[in-house]
């Protein structure tokens, strides 16, 4: 695995782009700050994508909140975490319209390249579009400072004509990105199951609340899986939404789904154990 690089000196930022961090989309993308490319605060992750073959880098817990959310959203096709403003002069002029400071490199007087935490590539099957979103912890937005960073990514993002949303986590989206996380574990492990094995337990559920153990049971008694797998393909059944669920309860922590729909012509290419 690659180490930690500099990204101090316009060098730095020029080597960075001759190795395309920062370019290119989908499964070649580079995001421009990796995890290991800063100090640990024990909350970064590397999350392996589902809609694009790659390890996402989330720097923070409350980012690795939304990139949950957003990958599971039907819209959100490619997400290309910590973007970088680039050409740097553009956001340096600005900050200089603006009336407030460029962030620079500690210790230095170098502008430093600014990066917005995620930048989504949307389609709705007909047209593209593309927003670009900070997450923000609800302690900084009466930060003066936090705010003149904000603005300057905001004009940025409004130059090009996309689309700038502020994402703030919430105890409600903390936990539906959990469950979101929890049910698509296995998928991101790699582990598969045969599509007529998910059809099969498709056929056990009904709408309303059900209890997950007792369904995993019949799972094994009917399907001749062994309780673990059971779990999975429960899992894998709301991954691949197959089976719509509420999220706004802690599945893992209840052992309850609340099941509000049963999709029969969903799947697609079928993941799991």
């Amino acid at each position: 695995m690659a180490g930690r690089r500099k990204l101090q000196t316009t060098e730095d930022f020029k080597r960075a782009l001759k190795n395309r961090y920062g370019l290119s989309e989908g499964d070649s993308y580079k995001p421009w700050i990796r995890v290991q490319d800063v100090a640990s605060q024990g909350n970064s992750a590397k999350i392996q994508g589902l809609k694009v073959n790659r390890e996402h880098h989330t720097l923070s817990e409350h980012e690795s909140c939304f990139f949950y959310l957003a990958e599971f959203s039907d819209s959100v096709v490619d997400i290309r975490e910590q973007f970088p403003l680039l050409p740097l002069d553009l956001s340096v002029r600005i900050s200089s319209v603006l009336g407030v400071k460029h962030p620079i490199v500690p210790g230095t007087k170098t502008p430093n390249v600014m990066t917005t935490d995620f930048l989504l590539t949307c389609s709705d099957g007909v047209r593209t579009w593309y927003e670009a979103v900070s997450v923000k912890p609800e302690a900084q937005l009466n930060n003066k400072r936090a705010a003149e960073k904000l603005d300057i990514e905001r004009v940025w993002w409004e130059l090009q004509g996309i689309t700038f949303h502020l994402f703030t986590m919430t105890n409600k989206n903390k936990i539906q990105s959990k469950n979101i996380q929890w049910a698509t574990s296995p998928v991101r492990q790699g582990r598969k199951f045969d599509s007529d094995l998910l059809f099969s337990a498709l056929n056990f559920m009904n709408e309303g609340l059900t209890f997950i153990e007792p369904l995993c049971n019949a799972f094994v008694n009917e399907l001749g899986v062994d309780h673990d797998d059971a779990l999975v393909i429960v899992k894998v059944l709301i991954e691949k939404k197959m089976l719509l669920v509420d999220f706004n309860n802690p599945i893992a922590d209840t052992g309850i789904l609340n099941v509000i729909g049963i999709n029969k012509h969903a799947g697609g290419e079928l993941y799991a154990i």
